[in-house]
């Protein structure tokens, strides 16, 4: 069995990298593939057959299982997420960091996570300490890096070694400036500040990874590099399942009275009798995050509530029945069964 690691999806086909033979394949699947509805996406080992290297060429027989899959972006076997954060330009925002951290908590539980915190070069030692201070006293693994300058890149090359791991985080942090700095030569396009604001401007706009060599590591560290997302792509519908992810709140949690407890108005709630011990920019992105995720619960409630059918099926089973319009309840007469119940009530 030759196995590939699909690198990127095309129109039509895939770049699959092929260890043995150190050769990237144009590759297209199998029509049976197809037919059983098989997606495949970048991440994803495959087996390939048909193999044509003077060519670049083969086809993909079949799609070995998934560890994980990542919805949005569309990723498949992710060991490892780096959420990066710009410390300034644009300037850091606690609920946007920890937006990033739940959102891949959620959908990667089996996942390792580290806090990348770039353009340490605009930044003071006051700005770093404070970073320090929320999330290193949580358990996170935190880096401060420079893609301009390449301090802390040693720091996240250790990270990432043997593993694959995708950059995930906000337009403008210098995801692709990063992922250059790892991977001299490639020169993808990096952003530019939108306006004085700090909004980045999208330059990434499809997933695709990268074969990064760190030093003398003989192991293939991959690294995947994802478009920045919009407000209403991290949002879920879960509100019960953020506390868990917010290590401080999740420790007084445990004590609450209530198990359904949400944490933000209830009665003798522990968290509320103790929010001295929680920071507060953390506790208000816990608040904005489950406010969301209660009207995104909401919403799906509201588009799944069942209803009845403009049609209807009468005069027998299968082929011999037929569709008709169905009534609106005005028009509609009783049923029988209907009209005797009202009798024994009368």
């Amino acid at each position: 069995m030759i196995i590939g690691t699909v690198l990127r999806s095309h129109a039509g086909g895939y770049l699959v990298y092929q260890s043995d033979l150190g050769q990237d394949f144009m590759c297209t699947a199998r029509g049976r593939l197809k037919k059983e509805n098989v997606t495949i996406l970048a991440g994803d080992k495959v087996e390939l057959a048909d193999l044509k290297p003077e060519l670049g060429k083969a086809h993909i027989a079949s799609r070995l299982d998934r560890k994980n899959e990542l919805s949005r972006p569309p990723l498949a076997n992710i060991d490892q997420v780096i959420v990066v954060q710009a410390i300034h330009q644009p300037e850091w925002h606690p609920l946007w960091c920890d937006r990033y951290l739940i959102h891949f908590q959620l959908e990667l539980p089996d996942a390792s996570f580290v806090l990348c915190f770039n353009k340490s070069d605009l930044a003071d030692e006051k700005d770093t300490e404070a970073l320090r201070l929320i999330y290193e006293n949580l358990g996170y693994e935190l880096v401060i890096v420079s893609a301009y300058t390449g301090t802390g890149l040693d720091k996240l090359k250790q990270h990432l070694s043997g593993k694959f791991s995708i950059l995930a985080g906000p337009s403008g942090v210098g995801k692709s400036s990063l992922l250059n700095a790892l991977k001299p030569g490639l020169n993808l396009k990096t952003g530019i500040m939108e306006n004085d604001y700090g909004v980045g401007r999208h330059t990434t706009t499809a997933s695709e990874i990268y074969r990064v060599s760190i030093n003398e590591d003989p192991l293939i560290t991959w690294i995947g590099d994802t478009p920045g997302f919009g407000l209403s792509e991290l949002t879920h519908s879960q509100p019960e399942k953020i506390a868990p992810l917010f290590p401080e709140i999740g420790k007084l949690a445990a004590n609450c009275k209530y198990a359904d407890c949400l944490h933000i108005v209830e009665q003798d709630c522990n968290v509320l009798g103790n929010l001295g011990e929680i920071s507060k920019e953390r506790y208000h992105s816990y608040m904005a995050l489950v406010e969301e995720a209660k009207e995104k619960q909401k919403l799906e409630q509201s588009r799944t509530t069942k209803r009845e059918g403009k049609v209807k099926f009468v005069g027998g089973k299968n082929e011999s029945a037929k569709k008709i319009p169905r009534l609106k309840k005005q028009y509609r007469e009783n049923s029988r069964r209907r009209t005797k119940q009202k009798l024994e009530i009368e």
